[in-house]
């Protein structure tokens, strides 16, 4: 496979932390031009020589972002179930820059009224983000099943190794949401601020690589028969309750 040893000699070197900046570059340099299948082979590949999924996330922290996506992608409607999963990308994207917003003000000594009102906008955002936990569980039990079958499961496991984290910080955000009455001000200030910056961080980081290369990915790899059986395990699993306004499938004017 053209590059795979390249690749690998990039990726171990990355690991290694030597030169980190010379190697940065020549990674990004390299990988513009590897396509997906490419890459999810030799992270494949990586992971049945031994190399520990966390390391490979944070692989592909540098290494998935130098990627371009060159191909001609198929044309989706917004009832596809990735065409429905870009759409909910965005609406928590808008979500997550409130958020940010909002750690920046509990962190620069607001008063008590402005910071009670940034904490009933907190309290909404956090709603939002927790319920994508639909969002999450129709990738993992309906889209990633399909990668893994088609031998593809470097990607698909970065990608819940980032859910379950996720998951743990969102969880820990709404704690402090509740219990805030009981904490001290600067304390409560504090952690707000950074678990809010960790989620609004890792989730665009997140977003980035599921739109940029996972989702493109699954459009080239899984056959087109199967786009149908996950748009009805997607309407089995059920959405977000901000989904963008979508029909049961047996309703639609056009076939997934």
């Amino acid at each position: 496979m053209i590059g795979k040893e390249e690749l690998k000699k990039i990726l171990r070197e990355l690991k290694s932390e030597e030169d980190l900046a010379r190697v940065e570059e020549e990674a990004r340099l390299f990988l513009r031009n590897i396509d997906p299948e490419t890459l999810s082979i030799v992270e494949q590949e990586l992971l049945e020589e031994g190399l520990n999924p966390e390391d490979l996330r944070r692989l592909c922290e540098i290494h998935l972002k130098a990627i371009t996506i060159k191909r001609e992608e198929p044309e989706i409607g917004g009832e596809h179930p990735i065409g429905i999963l870009k759409a909910e990308h965005k609406i928590i994207l808008d979500n997550i820059k409130i958020l940010e917003e909002i750690a920046s003000k509990v962190k620069s000594n607001v008063g008590l009224e402005q910071l009670n009102e940034e904490f009933k906008k907190l309290e909404s955002v956090v709603a939002l983000l927790l319920e994508a936990e639909s969002h999450h569980q129709r990738e993992e039990e309906a889209l990633f099943p399909r990668l893994e079958k088609q031998g593809i499961t470097g990607p698909p496991s970065v990608m819940r190794i980032e859910h379950e984290d996720l998951r743990v910080k969102k969880k820990a955000l709404k704690r402090l949401l509740d219990e805030r009455a009981t904490l001290d001000h600067n304390y409560l200030a504090d952690n707000v601020y950074e678990l809010g910056n960790y989620i609004v961080s890792t989730l665009r980081d997140h977003i980035y690589k599921e739109d940029n290369i996972l989702y493109p990915l699954s459009l080239t790899t899984i056959p087109e028969n199967e786009w149908r059986k996950i748009r009805e395990e997607f309407d089995v699993i059920g959405y977000c309750c901000f989904t963008p306004g979508i029909k049961a499938l047996g309703e639609h004017r056009h076939e997934v």
